[in-house]
């Protein structure tokens, strides 16, 4: 089971987040594979549970451990709905670099809980990677816009998650421009506003 699939399948009963930090490997009962353990404390009964799990083999399907519940949409919404409502302060602002505390809290979430790498276009934001000559403050921020953005589409299940991604990026480097008019471009203006997106 890959790492963030077994973070994201439980949860406590009362819907709380899991401690999985405290890990070791050994050997399978009766085999020569290695397992990971996972010691994991309920925080409210302090009882353990010791997890194993074999972190090369994959399946669609898993058994819910005693003491555990399956993440579940009700827990889902409780938990992201906060994050959604964070985007959309960042994209409402007239400069979301402002919100560098909401930026932080986003991003580690995000993070903590996805692989990154599949939020990000790479062929829609080659131009970006490429502009060697604009800022790299600009840069990264349009990168963290578009990856919460990514997130917040896919979350809302919106139509062409990938052209209102990209769209919110584009509004919010107006916003960073002009907030920001000292800082270098590079072809970025050529780039957004010769596309057809």
């Amino acid at each position: 089971m890959h790492a963030l699939k077994l973070f994201n399948s439980y949860r406590w009963p009362n819907g709380d987040k899991i401690d999985f930090s405290k890990r070791y490997s050994t050997r399978g009962a009766g085999s020569k594979d290695i397992v990971d353990v996972y010691t994991l404390v309920n925080p409210d009964t302090k009882d353990t549970i010791w997890l194993h799990v074999d972190p090369y083999k994959t399946s669609e399907k898993y058994d819910i451990p005693k003491g555990l519940i399956a993440l579940n949409a009700t827990i889902l919404k409780t938990e992201i709905e906060p994050i959604l409502e964070q985007i959309e302060e960042v994209n409402q602002a007239e400069d979301g670099t402002k919100l560098k505390l909401h930026i932080g809290e986003i991003m580690n979430y995000i993070s903590r809980n996805f692989d990154q790498n599949q939020l990000i276009d790479l062929n829609k934001l080659e131009f970006v990677f490429q502009d060697k000559k604009a800022d790299k403050v600009l840069i990264d921020y349009l990168m963290m816009i578009y990856v919460m953005n990514k997130y917040y589409a896919l979350a809302k299940d919106i139509e062409k998650e990938t052209d209102y991604t990209f769209l919110k990026m584009k509004e919010n480097y107006k916003k960073f421009v002009k907030a920001n008019p000292e800082a270098e471009k590079g072809k970025l203006d050529e780039s957004f506003f010769k596309s057809k997106n």
